[in-house]
Formats: structure tokens, sequence, C-alpha cells
């Protein structure tokens, strides 16, 4: 059993709505999904014929502290995705990452625990914008082929991306597809798809990648980056009837942030916001 007494059980009562045999807005499967992926195991085979709230309770009074703690930090980290922290609850969220954190045996002071848990590290790194800007404009003029010009452009992001503090990972590939790569956006997983190409990217190419990052999790999202932008019939059928996971940038939209010095924490966050608020994968940077 968990070391997490009946105060403490109260808190993440309120935080995940569980009064109603609810827990957040996961549905049955989703919720079965959730937790398999993280203790592997089927929660409805285990917990016949029990609400969600109630096979959560019995995990938090079945499982060890550190299996519990990770669980509840995971719903947290849902929390975060799908923009569920309101105002009202910061101080309740705070709480329950110090028990989640105290489970899993990380001491970590109550400062820290609000700045990393609801806003990523506070320390901005330094950013040569000129340096990153000019490296751009010189891959225009990349003399080798159009696969090498890609190669050195996931290159070039990567090296962006590290220095903006967002832990970029390298291309992999798992079974039956290839990933351009990864990277952390305020604690969350995004994957990763480069594109330079003189032609512009089409339905296909963004309906895969969804499907790619779709299949993956019900929370991971992805970010689509394109040196000739997106085809008119892409940007105006590619979300009809499916729900869309990603969000698109073009190279010249790295450039203007990179030119202006944005922060492309923030420029991806705005972006990420307009498609959970609006439902607009494509929200221009100068529309922000």
């Amino acid at each position: 059993m968990a070391n997490i007494d009946f105060v403490e059980k109260e808190y993440f009562e309120q935080l995940f709505g569980m009064r109603s045999g609810y827990v957040l807005d996961f549905s049955n499967s989703s919720f079965q999904e959730f937790i398999y992926s993280i203790m592997k195991i089927d929660i409805y085979s285990k917990y016949h014929g029990l609400s969600k709230a109630k096979i959560l309770r019995k995990i938090i009074a079945e499982y060890d502290n550190v299996t519990v703690g990770k669980l509840l930090l995971e719903i947290m980290r849902y929390m975060q995705a799908k923009n569920m922290i309101e105002d009202k609850d910061t101080a309740l969220f705070k709480k329950c990452a110090e028990i989640g954190n105290r489970l899993i045996g990380k001491t970590v002071s109550v400062k820290n625990t609000t700045q990393n848990t609801m806003q990523g590290a506070t320390k901005k790194p330094v950013i040569d914008y000129n340096k990153y800007l000019n490296e751009l404009k010189s891959l225009t003029n990349f003399a080798d082929t159009p696969q090498e010009r890609g190669f050195a452009f996931e290159r070039y992001l990567h090296n962006l991306f590290e220095s903006n503090g967002l832990e970029p990972r390298g291309s992999f590939r798992i079974v039956g597809e290839q990933i351009d790569g990864s990277f952390l956006l305020f604690n969350e997983v995004y994957l990763l798809e480069a594109k330079w190409t003189s032609k512009k990217i089409d339905k296909g190419d963004l309906v895969i990648f969804n499907e790619k990052v779709s299949s993956k999790s019900g929370f991971t999202r992805g970010l689509f980056i394109s040196f000739s932008d997106y085809s008119e019939e892409a940007l105006a059928t590619f979300s009809s009837g499916r729900t869309v996971n990603i969000v698109l940038m073009t190279v010249q939209e790295l450039a203007i942030a990179l030119a202006r010095q944005f922060d492309l924490s923030n420029v991806l966050k705005r972006k990420v916001r307009a498609l959970a608020e609006e439902g607009n994968c494509n929200k221009s940077i100068l529309e922000m």
C-alpha cells in the first residue's frame, strides 16, 4: 500500500474530479490504455465492474509508493497536456505534485516543484539568434543532394532545439516507420517531421505523420516543419473527419522567429494552444 494518508488522497480526489466515479475526461478505453502504458496491467480484467475512480483508489491501496507516485504524476502530466489546470487549481496541483514526488523518492522544494511542474525550467538559455539565422539561410544554398540537405536540416534543428533547452532526440526507427526526431516542450514529448523539398507538402504527408503521432498514445503530439509551405488542398482538407494531433510550421516562420529573437518554446506553445482552443493546426507566427 502506498504511503498516502486520507487528506492527501482527498487532494487527488478533488484534482481528478473523482467524486462522480470518473477520472478527468478519460473514457473507459482511454483509461484502460493509459494505465496499461504505465503499469502493464489490464484494469478491467483485474478490477472487473468498477468505475474508473474506484479502480484508481484500488491501485493506490494495493501498490507500492513508486508505482502509485509514478501513476499519479503521469495523470497530472496528462492534465497539463490537455490544458486542464485552471487558475483556481494551481495550489492544489502543487500539493499533489509534492505528494507524487515524495512517493517516488524525489525530494523537491515547494518553489522548485511549482516551477518545474507548471512552467518548465526557469533559466532561459542564451541563444545566438544571428548564428542560427545565418545557418538557416546557408541551407538554401546547400550544394549536395536533396537527401543530404534533408539530413543537414535535421542536424540544424537538433542543434537549434538543444540550444533552446528542448532536449531533442535525433532521427530514430521503430518497427515499420521512421521518425525524424523528438523533443520536449514544457515536459511533454513531441515527435518531429522535417521536410526541406521544393514541392509543397500535400495532404498525404500530413495524414501519414498525424497517424504516426496518433498511434503512439492519446496525448502524443507532433510538429511538422516544411521548407516549401503546405499545399492549399492540404490545409483545406487535412483536418476534415480526423482528430489532429500535430501543428504545422514553415522554415519562413522559423526565420521570422530568429530574426525577431522570439523564444522558440513560446512560439511552439502558442501554436499548440491554437490547436487545442481553436482547432487551428496552422496558426501563423504573424497572427500571434
